[in-house]
């Protein structure tokens, strides 16, 4: 069983973002991740998913805030650069990752 933390916790996630993101933009122009183009780039502004999906995104270094570009995409499977490192994502996993395209 969950605590109140960590319920009001994904409720808050669920509803606005992480708090330091401007919502009302975030909302209008974010995409997935899997619908990015190669070369595209944008800010991570929210990851969707249970609590071990968000954790286990946030551990390879996809946070709020951070800046990815599209690297490569093979039948939708990703290759991503974040923070200085290429990581490679299914498409489940990168529809999970909302950015703001720049």
């Amino acid at each position: 069983m969950e605590s109140a933390s960590e319920s009001s916790s994904r409720t808050r996630d669920a509803s606005i973002g992480d708090g330091n993101t401007d919502v009302t933009r975030s909302r209008a122009v974010s995409v997935p991740v899997s619908l990015a183009k190669v070369g595209e780039t944008g800010i991570v502004v929210r990851i969707s998913g249970n609590p071990e999906v968000r954790k286990f995104l946030s551990d390879l270094g996809f946070t709020i805030g951070t800046r990815i570009s599209t690297v490569s995409d093979l039948k939708g499977n990703k290759i991503l650069s974040v923070r200085g490192s290429r990581i490679a994502i299914d498409s489940t996993m990168a529809s999970k990752i909302l950015f703001c395209p720049e």
